[in-house]
């Protein structure tokens, strides 16, 4: 069985362990480092191969664009700083369908303008 990020007792509030919490953090400044908010978040559900997956495309008012694959690959990865730095598309790997969602409504909190409620 994978190793989750995220538990997610039923009917409770999902949680994430120290590492797992500090990459979240992480991507989250280094989206806010690329893009000024508002931002428009996109989000296209794809398989590759075998393997479900979301493509994400975010973009600003001022036409400034990141693109983000999250792929369901029974693991947990994160994006190198080298990615983070120069590459076209940052990749993350995720154990399951549940720790994609939870990643996605991660990146979905730090893109939303100021004042909205997630």
């Amino acid at each position: 069985m994978p190793l989750l990020f995220f538990t997610v007792p039923p009917q409770g509030s999902a949680s994430v362990g120290v590492a797992d919490s500090e990459s979240i953090k992480h991507l989250q400044g280094e989206i806010v480092k690329r893009l000024e908010q508002p931002v428009l978040l996109s989000v296209y559900p794809h398989r590759v191969g075998r393997r479900s997956c979301v493509a994400v495309h975010l973009s600003d008012v001022h036409e400034k664009t990141l693109d983000i694959l999250i792929t369901v690959t029974g693991n947990t990865l994160w994006p190198a700083e080298q990615e983070y730095r120069s590459g076209i598309r940052w990749n993350i790997c995720v154990p399951d369908a549940t720790d994609m969602l939870w990643v996605l409504k991660e990146i979905d909190r730090v893109t939303c303008d100021t004042g909205c409620d997630l």
